[in-house]
């Protein structure tokens, strides 16, 4: 297929190379220094920023990695791109030099021109209100706080809370608030702080030896692919789940105040489910009065070929509200009007998010919009997708399930220790790529991923094949 390619990208390496073992011998004694102090044994490489350019991310042992991975999502339009650069050097940030703002206490008016003019110029579909904090935890966290709070007033009939529901407050013991729950699915990810870990479901790992809310959990259909292949399956698996949840919510619906989804669970293993499903969840959910939360911190501004990864299910009705992080470079919010609590100060921190990184995400859609980098993503996921498929038939002992939208995709190895040698391997020859599950490929490049990419990289996941096997 042919695939427009995205904007030259300034000082762009022409590809991957290799001088050393990746880690290399200055990240290893980084690592040392490193792990007296904070546990480094997750650090892949350390990165050298200033030379990182594009897709290519450059180590402190001068290797020039093709960026597959993305800091887990993060890196909207590739390393050192010019319009960030330019607008450091020329102060577009300096109204922020100076200090840190309390944003719900005295924010500069450049606050309200970047909530005004970029938040919510990229808000879902119905809704009118945001909230902002630093990461995609904190995001959820204060997702189901404004479920909860939504709840609780539908549940007392619009009234506010009595002196008596105050002081119970204040000994944990409400008796018709902590009993409430929140749905999520099997292999769901939602982050790891209490609140949001007791929804978390997709290793063990995140969770033990941390206490939990008693929340139900539900079966995510997780479609098999090619999908052409599997069509009967996965309407039976997404036909369970819909029973699974309404059965519960029949039996216990009162009590449920949200069911928290990932668009694609990114954590659990790049597991999809139809448009269909999600229609059929959101009449679910409406009827039963429970709140719809769409956990889109991975999928958000622009990864699956559409803004919001959930633009694709063709709603009748958008979801309450919406979590979002990662390539936003802070964290937030957006929700329908009457998920915005009534009273002051019930969503509320210090920081209230980080204004320099939304100073910084204006400039980032700008770049989106000018160089129409979520109809990029659209073509060159489409070419990445047919050039997974293309893996598999080479090799089918090695690979299998090529799954993804846009450029959120994934490839599933043998097992789980194939997957392992095979992203050990890949880093020695130039790829920096990440699992996801027990036996996944992830790949969460940059917007400005371009089809010479996709060919370097499926070349290099081919020598990789042959040489693990």
């Amino acid at each position: 297929m042919t695939v427009d390619l995205a904007p030259p990208f300034p000082g762009e390496p022409a590809r991957s190379s290799v001088k050393t073992a990746v880690p290399g011998p200055k990240s290893e004694a980084l690592r040392a220094r490193h792990q007296r102090h904070q546990d480094a044994r997750t650090v892949h490489v350390y990165q050298d920023a200033r030379r990182s350019v594009g897709n290519y991310l450059v180590d402190v042992d001068g290797n020039e990695l093709l960026d597959l991975y993305g800091h887990i999502a993060c890196v909207p339009i590739g390393y050192n791109h010019p319009d960030l650069t330019a607008a450091w050097k020329d102060g577009r940030f300096d109204w922020l030099m100076g200090y840190r703002p309390a944003l719900g206490v005295a924010p500069p008016p450049e606050w309200v021109d970047l909530v005004e003019g970029t938040l919510m110029a990229v808000a879902p579909s119905g809704h009118t209100k945001v909230l902002t904090v630093t990461t995609g935890a904190e995001a959820v966290e204060n997702a189901i706080k404004a479920a909860f709070a939504w709840k609780a007033r539908r549940r007392r009939g619009g009234a506010s809370w009595t002196d008596e529901d105050a002081r119970l407050a204040m000994l944990n013991a409400q008796p018709h608030t902590n009993d409430m729950q929140v749905i999520s699915f099997e292999g769901g990810f939602h982050g790891r702080t209490l609140g949001a870990l007791s929804a978390t479901r997709s290793k063990a790992i995140h969770k033990i030896d941390f206490p939990a809310f008693d929340w139900p959990v539900v079966p995510f259909p997780a479609n098999r692919f090619p999908l052409a292949d599997h069509t009967a399956e996965n309407q039976a698996a997404e036909a369970r789940a819909l029973q699974s949840i309404e059965d519960l919510l029949v039996r216990d619906g009162q009590r449920v105040a949200a069911l928290i989804v990932e668009p694609i669970q990114g954590e659990g293993g790049d597991r999809h489910a139809s448009p269909e499903f999600f229609r059929a969840l959101r009449a679910l959910l409406t009827k039963h009065e429970v709140a719809f939360i769409v956990d889109e911190v991975q999928t958000g501004a622009g990864a699956t070929g559409t803004f919001w990864a959930h633009e694709h299910w063709g709603l009748p009705e958008p979801p309450d509200l919406v979590t979002w992080s990662k390539k936003f470079q802070l964290g937030g919010v957006h929700l329908r009007e009457e998920f915005m609590p009534a009273e002051a100060y019930r969503i509320f921190n210090t920081f209230l998010g980080d204004p320099l990184r939304a100073a910084q995400f204006r400039i980032i859609h700008d770049v989106i919009c000018r160089d129409r980098l979520v109809e990029h993503t659209q073509r060159v996921g489409a070419y990445l997708l047919e050039q997974l498929s293309e893996l598999v038939t080479r090799f089918p002992a090695t690979f299998s399930q090529p799954r993804g939208q846009g450029t959120f995709a994934a490839i599933d190895a043998r097992d789980g220790a194939t997957r392992d040698r095979l992203l050990h391997d890949l880093r020695q020859r130039g790829v920096e790529a990440g699992g996801s599950g027990d036996r996944s490929i992830r790949f969460r490049p940059a917007l400005v991923m371009a089809a010479r990419h996709v060919d370097e990289a499926m070349q290099l996941f081919a020598d990789s094949a042959r040489a693990v096997g």
